[in-house]
């Protein structure tokens, strides 16, 4: 029996508003207060998601470092907050925090260390040598490397040379309850959306990962079919000029409502008749999953990540990324489908993201942490 909780820090990049960002919140919220005292630490800023972890009591440091090549100055602070706050257990997520971060653990010889990797490569060129050989001298450095997919694991033990006994697949996890199916009468009412046009969603930050432009292009070519089609976009980014400049070019102003970053993600998923996802890769995104678990019928990329979310066409159509066509041919069945379709495919859908319960994957890392420690004690003896 331990004597007092467990310290934890999470080493992230920002807390902007982001699938791992939102992810670890909801994590944060679940762990035993019994085992673990959790502290959070942004290499950057606060940003949205930090203020909402800061209201749930849970301490965040923001070392608010500037963006630039490598940072000696975040990893000897990294280190001092080790030290000082007595961490037993580091979990770091993505690239620079899972560097800055294994450095730190181990110059202060932090008995748990853990390292989360949330996306694929992208291209080859994101697969250079440099990155490749920092990762497999980070790895070998660290207790375990959790991939939020069987994709993601696949990466890491193909490209970086890492054994895959060494990485672990942990599934994000959703925190279902939240996203029931909701009566989207009264967001559409607010929003100025009568109850008979088609209306079409999509949730995510702007930027070329996520394929925006190709479903801007499926609009534009559902258009003459559905003048009234509508397309509810939430979310925020680099590219919203470019984006918003591209819909006018494509002369569907009037059919795209940008809402930018929204908390109220359950009711605006009930206002859409399909929800849209065009992504060009992923780790694990938990867009998808919550519009599944609202029971809507999904359009999403036929990618690897994605085809272990939606195993059949049931629960949701798969199309080519990079296809405006193809995007727009499955818009278009669906939306001329009758409505008993499109429910009974939401539903396949609701019942599909049950799989991904958030109190499963809080303790599949509990239970990660513990054999970790426990293999360390038994080694010492």
């Amino acid at each position: 029996m331990i004597s007092k909780p467990l310290r934890i820090l999470h080493i992230v990049k920002h807390l902007t508003a982001g699938g791992t960002e939102s992810q670890l919140l909801e994590l944060l919220r679940r762990y035993d207060s019994k085992w673990f005292s959790p502290l959070v630490c942004s290499i950057k800023g606060k940003g949205q998601i930090g203020s909402e972890i800061e209201h749930a009591g849970i301490e965040l440091i923001c070392l608010n470092r500037p963006e630039g090549g490598f940072d000696w100055v975040a990893i000897m602070e990294l280190y001092k907050l080790i030290k000082e706050r007595d961490i037993t257990i580091v979990r770091t997520h993505s690239f620079k925090p899972n560097l800055y971060g294994a450095i730190a653990a181990r110059m202060a010889d932090v008995p748990c260390v853990v390292a989360s990797v949330h996306n694929v490569y992208e291209k080859a060129r994101d697969r250079k040598i440099g990155r490749r050989m920092i990762n497999r001298c980070l790895f070998h450095s660290v207790d375990q490397i959790v991939a939020v997919s069987c994709a993601v694991q696949n990466d890491i033990v193909k490209y970086d040379g890492v054994q895959s006994s060494k990485v672990k697949v942990i599934y994000n996890g959703l925190n279902f309850d939240r996203f029931k199916p909701l009566d989207g009468g009264r967001m559409r009412a607010e929003l100025g959306l009568p109850e008979e046009i088609p209306v079409i969603g999509t949730v995510g930050k702007f930027h070329r990962q996520k394929g925006q432009r190709y479903l801007l292009e499926a609009v534009s070519l559902l258009k003459t079919k559905f003048p009234a089609l509508r397309l509810i976009w939430a979310g925020d980014g680099k590219l919203r000029n470019e984006l918003e400049n591209y819909t006018a070019a494509l002369g569907i102003e009037e059919n795209v409502l940008f809402l930018g970053v929204r908390k109220d993600i359950p009711e605006l998923l009930s206002a859409m008749d399909v929800f849209v996802f065009p992504s060009l890769w992923e780790g694990l995104p938990n867009a998808l999953l919550e519009a599944m678990a609202a029971g809507k019928p999904v359009i999403a990329s036929d990618i690897p990540p994605i085809r272990e979310i939606i195993q059949s066409k049931d629960e949701g159509l798969l199309v080519p990324p990079q296809d405006s066509t193809a995007l727009s041919e499955a818009i278009r069945h669906l939306l001329v489908e009758d409505q008993t379709l499109r429910e009974a495919m939401g539903k396949a859908a609701r019942e599909r993201a049950k799989v991904f319960s958030i109190n499963s994957t809080v303790e599949t890392y509990s239970r990660l942490f513990e054999e970790i420690l426990m293999r360390k004690v038994s080694a010492m003896h």
